[in-house]
């Protein structure tokens, strides 16, 4: 089941590239939003009343998981009713209580998307969550929860590729399904009227703000501790944590959280206008922009339908209602859920993202592509010079990281730090990273490498379709120096979930890592082998956030 997971997030990766590429920026919904005051907590499970750990008592019945390999898993629980018929493109609603103990031992449906990227089957009715304890947990012990968003560019992807390993040292694990592609994020006004909530086009992202609830009213049956969550997001994943971080219907229900390679600009979350006219491409392209009943119509469509509307981009919306200000925006002036962050990534984000033969004629072009309208684009020419790469693919992959995903970070964690705690770093493993006299394109340290890492799977690293095996089988040092660097890396991540501090104590962290104070000192932890490292602002000036993709220059775009 680890190998599957694991494989899951590297089929995801690589099935989402065209999805996940290109530049841009949208209209965003700026000015100061006032939070409302914090909900009151919801109603709590009662505890069960036998001993079988296998069987815990939710708020709407039993459910039954399987044990093995010190771990308790509870898989395709649903966390609100099937989002079909007149519940397409509608909020999610509270799952239907039941009198028979579910038997959670197989992944539920995972959401309409493209072939290949899950193993489980597919289906609309796909509103289903996993949960992993440790082997021996009780109901009301009160375990650090870790809520975990999966990647795949807003379309694709499933909660079995939540990372369960980490529910065999001491927290308990929760991954969600949630509405992807068309299902997830149509804007459309007949919609919005219909559903008479203000929302516009965040049907993922409440389904995600419904999974939380649920955490919070059942968490506790599983042995976890409502009161202390930590969201976790990879990629589109990561875009969507920087979103409920910012709206005020996810305040209290999450108390820390780590954005593993996403993005919180406006290219990420565009503005109403710009969504709009998303879904009303959509709309005409299903043949419903004349139809009588617009959202009748819509709602009859098959899905398959609505997959072939896959080369739009999908993007939660800032919509003044789930998601009330650019989140970047609302970063700057603390106008938001205010937990300490984990932000990070890898050293090679763009190689994923790329036309490996891309051509030297089409350079300038792809360079070019990267920033916003209007800007004169010398700049960027100048800083990556096809001559300093053995193919042109790879400067263009280089450009893409700096300016999609490390600049991206850096200005995220600047922003935050006046606020919140925040702790910055970038993952590279040097074997990958710094071939010598490379001649041919190389992925490097890619993105979403550093989930195997996180998650003491490293065992499993040549399983991901972008590890560099060409030259040879890592000797048995380079093998150990990946262990000791997961070993640490799995360290920080628990300490952080425990208590907000990714240092814990100290006793099991061999190097302190440093908050990120802003500007001034963007502390950073380098992982990477034969040691750990940190540095302060030496991350923007190796790419060029400082002198080019920042917001002096070119606004980072992702």
């Amino acid at each position: 089941m680890k190998t599957r997971q694991i494989n899951g997030l590297a089929l995801t990766i690589a099935l989402s590239l065209s999805a996940c590429g290109g530049g841009g920026s949208g209209a965003g919904f700026g000015g100061g939003v006032a939070l409302p005051p914090a909900a009151s907590p919801a109603p709590v499970a009662p505890a069960p009343a036998q001993d079988d750990l296998t069987v815990a008592v939710t708020t709407e019945g039993k459910v039954a998981g399987n044990a093995g390999d010190g771990i308790v898993s509870f898989l395709g629980i649903p966390y609100a009713q099937p989002p079909v018929g007149a519940l397409r493109w509608a909020p999610p609603q509270p799952p239907a209580a039941r009198a028979a103990t579910l038997q959670a031992k197989a992944f539920g449906s995972a959401c309409p998307q493209a072939p290949g990227a899950v193993s489980s089957p597919i289906a609309e009715d796909c509103l289903y969550l996993n949960v992993w304890k440790p082997a021996g947990t009780k109901a009301g012990d009160k375990l650090p929860v870790i809520f975990y968003i999966h990647g795949g560019a807003f379309t694709l992807g499933s909660g079995e590729m939540g990372p369960s390993p980490l529910a065999s040292r001491g927290v308990v694990v929760v991954s969600i399904n949630y509405r992807l592609g068309a299902l997830g994020y149509l804007a459309n006004k007949a919609l919005r009227a219909a559903n008479k909530d203000g929302s516009l086009g965040n049907f993922a992202v409440m389904d995600q703000l419904a999974a939380l609830g649920w955490v919070q009213r059942n968490i506790a049956a599983f042995g976890g501790d409502a009161g202390n969550v930590t969201l976790w997001g990879t990629s589109a994943g990561a875009t969507q944590s920087f979103s409920l971080l910012q709206s005020p219907k996810a305040r209290g229900l999450f108390q820390r959280a780590v954005m593993q390679s996403g993005g919180a600009a406006e290219y990420s979350n565009p503005g109403m206008d710009t969504s709009l006219a998303v879904g009303d491409t959509a709309v005409q392209n299903l043949g419903c922009g004349g139809a009588t009943d617009v959202v009748a119509c819509l709602r009859a469509l098959p899905v398959s339908a609505l997959l072939a509307q896959g080369g739009l981009k999908w993007r939660p919306t800032v919509d003044a209602q789930v998601i009330t200000q650019v989140p970047a925006r609302a970063f700057a002036t603390g106008n938001f859920n205010q937990v300490p962050v984990m932000i990070g990534g890898v050293h090679d984000e763009g190689t994923l993202f790329v036309d490996t033969k891309l051509s030297a004629a089409y350079y300038p072009l792809y360079l070019r592509g990267l920033a916003p309208a209007g800007y004169d684009t010398t700049a960027i020419e100048a800083a990556y010079p096809i001559g300093n790469y053995a193919v042109p693919a790879q400067g263009i992959a280089r450009a893409i990281g700096d300016a999609m995903y490390a600049c991206g970070n850096s200005a995220r964690r600047d922003a935050l730090a006046a606020w919140v705690p925040v702790y910055g770093w970038e993952m590279t493993d040097p074997q990958l990273s710094f071939p010598s006299s490379p001649t041919a394109f190389y992925y490097g340290t890619a993105h979403g490498m550093d989930s195997y890492y996180l998650t003491g799977t490293v065992d499993s690293l040549p399983t991901y379709p972008y590890f560099d095996q060409s030259s040879t089988t890592p000797d048995a040092a380079t093998t150990a120096q990946r262990k000791a660097l997961s070993t640490q890396m799995v360290a920080y991540l628990l300490n952080f979930a425990k208590n907000g501090d990714p240092n814990g104590d100290g006793r099991n962290v061999a190097t302190r890592w440093p908050r990120s104070m802003g500007p001034s000192d963007r502390a950073l932890m380098e992982f990477t082998y034969p040691a750990i490292k940190t540095s302060s602002n030496a991350f923007e000036h190796a790419h060029k956030c400082d002198t080019l993709w920042g917001p002096d220059v070119f606004p980072p775009m992702y």
